[in-house]
């Protein structure tokens, strides 16, 4: 078989344009590698940790969207009064959510009461379907619920 030199210089080049485009495709597959790393490393909004200060109120069940996220029985909110917060769960502020170690009894003292929560705010869920009544949106899907602040300690403030 005899090949031509313009035919050897074609298969050169080609052969030198396929190592340039896998070097390039290996770099930018390192650099989005390197981009996800740094994601995971920063956490999102609802992963940070976050401190709210305000009062505990105790607020009982009511045929509201309120109610509803928060699960349907009485339930604890912290008011924040005007303080800007990320996300509001609760006409006043935040529902209160229990990580473990915690418990609902643990804040009945605290009703009334300013206190300093450390934890991090929990997004609505769209859960399956329940039985029996349940808000619906325009598509007639149940509302999302489960949002407010996961407490993860807390402390009385003077």
């Amino acid at each position: 078989m005899t090949m031509s030199a313009g035919s050897f210089q074609s298969l050169k080049i080609i052969f030198l344009l396929s190592a340039l485009i896998f070097q390039i495709s290996c770099e930018v597959k390192d650099q989005v590698m390197d981009l996800s790393a740094g994601e995971e490393a920063d956490p999102g909004p609802y992963e940070k940790i976050h401190s709210l200060s305000g009062a505990v109120i105790l607020k009982p069940w009511s045929k509201s969207l309120e109610s509803w996220n928060a699960g349907g029985s009485s339930y604890y909110v912290l008011d924040v009064g005007d303080a800007k917060i990320m996300e509001f769960s609760a006409k006043e502020g935040v529902i209160i959510r229990f990580d473990q170690g915690m418990a609902p009894k643990d804040f009945e003292s605290l009703i009334g009461k300013r206190v300093e929560l450390t934890g991090h705010y929990v997004p609505k869920e769209t859960g399956t379907k329940p039985r029996g009544q349940y808000p619906r949106g325009i598509d007639g899907k149940p509302k999302p619920r489960g949002s407010g602040f996961k407490v993860q300690s807390f402390k009385l403030i003077q």
